[in-house]
């Protein structure tokens, strides 16, 4: 609505997820913070969020990488065919710590901020690291330290500079 989204992905996956009933409560003909979908806002789908989580319970600490160059840039909609750096050679989604996103705002994080997150970004029972997962569903953590230009190459879907994540 007004060029901006109205549910998040995060509720979109909800049938997927074994949380089917929940979903049915949702209404899509109304924002996420709409007067009917406020109501489930004290709901808690431990899916999204890490056992370890600093966040609070409604917070969720998996977000999606946006910007231009992503798989998520704008309202463009893509398949697996234009990640032509191969899905095991390219993230989707991150882990943040102490996130303030609640599970069902529509709002992720830019790559920039991705690039930009710091130790305190990470979980507490691993500060060393950034756990990501691939479009081919793999989870990988990686190194707080690891290169940003590495990083950057594993968010692109299509810039040519196939990075192996496993080499990072």
């Amino acid at each position: 609505e007004n060029g901006k989204p109205m549910h998040s992905w995060r509720v979109i996956l909800l049938p997927y997820l074994e949380h089917q009933a929940l979903y049915d409560r949702y209404r899509m003909d109304e924002p996420w913070d709409g007067p009917n979908n406020s109501k489930l806002h004290d709901e808690i789908v431990s899916v999204y969020r890490c056992p370890s989580s600093s966040s609070g319970e409604t917070c969720t600490d998996y977000v999606l990488i946006t910007g231009e160059g992503t798989a998520f840039e704008g309202d463009q909609t893509i398949v697996l065919g234009d990640i032509t750096d191969g899905s095991s050679n390219t993230i989707m989604v991150t882990e943040i710590a102490g996130s303030d996103i609640h599970w069902m705002k529509p709002q992720d994080i830019s790559l920039g901020q991705f690039l930009g997150l710091e130790k305190s970004a990470t979980a507490p029972n691993h500060p060393d690291i950034k756990n990501v997962a691939l479009f081919d569903g793999s989870v990988h953590s990686l190194s707080i330290d690891t290169d940003t230009v590495g990083l950057k190459n594993l968010v692109m879907i299509a810039d040519g500079e196939v990075v192996n994540v496993l080499e990072l």
